[in-house]
Order: structure tokens, then C-alpha cells, then sequence
């Protein structure tokens, strides 16, 4: 597992902070995919794939696929566009830097989503996006410190 693994791992441990700064409408929102299941794919050597389930209120990372059929699985891809960016890993270092905002990765269709449910508007996903880098921020301080 490469850098974004580890980073998501500390990132498990900080989440009550992450959801306590969601708006409301947010939460309620999340609460509509209780107990889904979902793939982050981040391409690139620091990159790889991750497996979530969204249940309690908080995201579980899970150590192996879920056992659930192909299309019940939510899928996400954050990946480079092989002129600016040849992989994912590189466009999550510099959305971390703050050389990217998640507006931009949206807009220059870094990231990607294939699900069933939509649970975010692009706006409400980028401010929800922005929290969860704050908290990853909060773990490279920690990390450095």
C-alpha cells in the first residue's frame, strides 16, 4: 500500500472531526447510502485501490473487496489526464498542497463517479471535499510533527 493508503488509514482514526463539520443536510444526505459499500481506485505507485463501507455514521476501510455483487458497488476513480498529470497519486498530493482545488479535479474530470446515487450536487461535494482535506492536512502536521 502506498502513501494514499496509509494516509486513509490515519484518516479513519480523525474522522468524528471530519463529520462533525458536515452541515446538516450533508449528514442527512449520507445517511441515504447506510450500509453501502464503495471502490476508490487511485491510479499511480503511491495510489491503489480502496474499499469503504459508509454504516454507524462513519466510514469502515475495509481490508478486503465486499463480498457484494459488481454493480451494487459504488466505484470512484481519481486519476491523471497523461498531460498534466500521468496518475491519480499526483493529483491527490497536489490537491493536498492546495496546487489543486477539488472544484478543479471535478471540472477536469480527475475524479470520477459511477454509482447508483448521486448523493452530492458538484457544490456540496466540493465543500464536503475540502473538509476531508483539512482533516488529511491535520494528518500530514501530525505526521511531520
Amino acid at each position: 500500500m502506498g502513501l494514499v493508503g496509509d494516509m486513509f488509514h490515519r484518516f479513519m482514526t480523525r474522522q468524528v472531526s471530519f463529520f462533525n463539520q458536515l452541515p446538516r443536510a450533508s449528514k442527512e444526505k449520507l445517511a441515504e447510502v447506510e450500509s453501502k459499500y464503495a471502490e476508490l481506485r487511485v491510479t499511480g505507485p503511491e495510489g491503489g485501490v480502496f474499499y469503504f463501507q459508509y454504516k454507524g455514521q462513519r466510514f469502515e476501510m475495509l481490508d478486503d473487496k465486499p463480498k457484494v455483487a459488481y454493480e451494487k458497488l459504488d466505484k470512484f476513480l481519481l486519476d491523471g489526464d497523461a498531460i498534466n498529470y500521468l496518475n491519480g497519486d499526483e493529483v491527490f498530493f497536489d490537491v493536498i498542497d492546495g496546487e489543486l482545488t477539488p472544484r478543479a479535479i471535478i471540472s477536469h474530470k480527475y475524479f470520477r463517479a459511477n454509482t447508483d446515487k448521486i448523493i452530492y450536487d458538484t457544490e456540496e461535494f466540493a465543500q464536503a471535499f475540502e473538509n476531508f482535506l483539512n482533516e488529511m492536512r491535520a494528518v500530514l502536521r501530525g505526521r511531520k510533527g
